[in-house]
């Protein structure tokens, strides 16, 4: 489990962690469809006592092809296992002693690995931060600005800065990454949480996704907001938060 921890004199500790769900390839009671390859020159094993080997010779057709109902790769031999992959970066934000003035910001990352699959969405688990006498932080449940003296607790997962139409109020954060680029990968921050400046929080709502090209890598960066108003709870809030990625197979 990888964790996040945040703290103050009114502090919130955010413990983060994900969790992937896996899906097998196609498959029924009559038929399983691993790989395929058709024309000469291919073949996915070759093997005797002392040897196992795969063999490719020429691509007519290289490249992928995508609709909504179907999605192929084509070209040379490729693994023959589809998985999806995310990953935790562990980090410790502290946010100092929350004011009623200005806004406590901190940021954390995971990414999502996948290949060969139709998609996949990531969700967020769980209750915005409690205190020990179960008092919550007021949740953004929908996309808002920061304001300072406002109890707020939010997230979005692009690049906030101070000069965007909705100011943010720091500059921190990062857009989407996709390794090498995104002919590869096409991961996406969610709708409510892809706008610098607005911040929203949900539990069970879909951060983030991939509707279209299911492999590649998405490098992906949780950007936290917090406001108290002057009669906010004293006390240390804390958050357990999980992600959950789940893939379209």
């Amino acid at each position: 489990m990888k964790r996040l921890r945040l703290g103050a004199l009114v502090g919130v500790i955010i413990i983060l962690s994900g969790s992937s769900v896996f899906a097998a390839q196609s498959s029924s009671t009559t038929y399983e469809v691993n790989e395929v390859q058709f024309g000469a020159g291919g073949l996915l094993n070759a093997s005797s006592a002392n040897y196992q080997a795969q063999q490719s010779l020429g691509s007519t057709g290289v490249g992928s092809i995508n609709s909504a109902s179907y999605g192929a790769n084509a070209g040379f031999l490729t693994p023959n296992e589809p998985f999806l992959e995310m990953v935790v970066n562990p980090a410790t934000i502290n946010l100092g002693t929350l004011s009623s003035i200005t806004a406590a910001t901190g940021t954390a990352t995971f990414h999502i690995r996948a290949y060969v699959d139709s998609g996949y969405t990531v969700l967020t688990m769980n209750n915005p931060p409690t205190n020990e006498e179960n008092v919550a932080l007021a949740a953004m449940s929908s996309p808002a600005a920061s304001s300072a003296g406002t109890e707020q607790f939010g997230i979005n997962l692009v690049n906030n800065l101070t000069t965007c139409t909705t100011p943010a109020p720091a500059n921190f954060g990062a857009d989407p990454v996709h390794v090498p680029d995104n002919s590869f990968a096409n991961g996406q921050a969610a709708t409510g949480y892809n706008t610098c400046g607005l911040f929203k929080y949900n539990k069970g709502d879909v951060v983030a996704q991939n509707s279209g090209k299911g492999w590649g890598e998405t490098d992906y960066t949780i950007s936290y907001i917090v406001n108290i108003n002057p009669v906010s709870k004293a006390g240390k809030y804390t958050m357990v938060q999980d992600l959950v990625a789940v893939a379209t197979f």
